[in-house]
């Protein structure tokens, strides 16, 4: 094994391991944590999607699943299942066929990364402000 590519197993399992903290403690991994920095290691958007989505599949959801087994509210997760099916086709569709630019691909990203973090910067940054804790 070169150098160079152990390099990268490194970098990429730091990735895996903070996206997967992140993930399993807060539900926030794919979009927020691994995209940008997949992107920032080198890989191209339809790459960093490819690898997250692969990720999603079975090796970050399985865990997460039978540790919050017993919060799961059946009716809105199945509805949220379809729509998410429905949505990641049509998204994959349309990137991988290049109906938009990677370019735009990178604003829109760019966008949400910056109003997900002003939303909860603004909403939750105040120390006095209690957060309930499941348990």
């Amino acid at each position: 094994m070169s150098l160079e590519l152990s390099w990268y197993c490194i970098i990429y399992l730091i990735i895996g391991s903070l996206a997967g903290i992140s993930m399993g403690a807060i539900g926030i991994g794919a979009g927020l944590i691994t995209m940008p920095l997949l992107i920032y290691s080198g890989l191209s958007i339809p790459q960093a999607v490819a690898v997250a989505m692969v990720m999603q599949l079975l090796p970050q959801s399985a865990p997460g699943v039978y540790h919050y087994w017993k919060y799961i509210l059946w009716e809105p997760t199945i509805f949220v299942i379809i729509g998410s099916f429905i949505g990641i086709w049509f998204g994959s569709y349309i990137t991988s066929k290049k109906y938009i630019s990677e370019t735009l691909i990178y604003r829109i990203l760019a966008i949400f990364l910056l109003c997900s973090s002003m939303y909860f910067f603004i909403t939750h940054w105040n120390p006095v402000k209690k957060v309930d804790i499941i348990e």
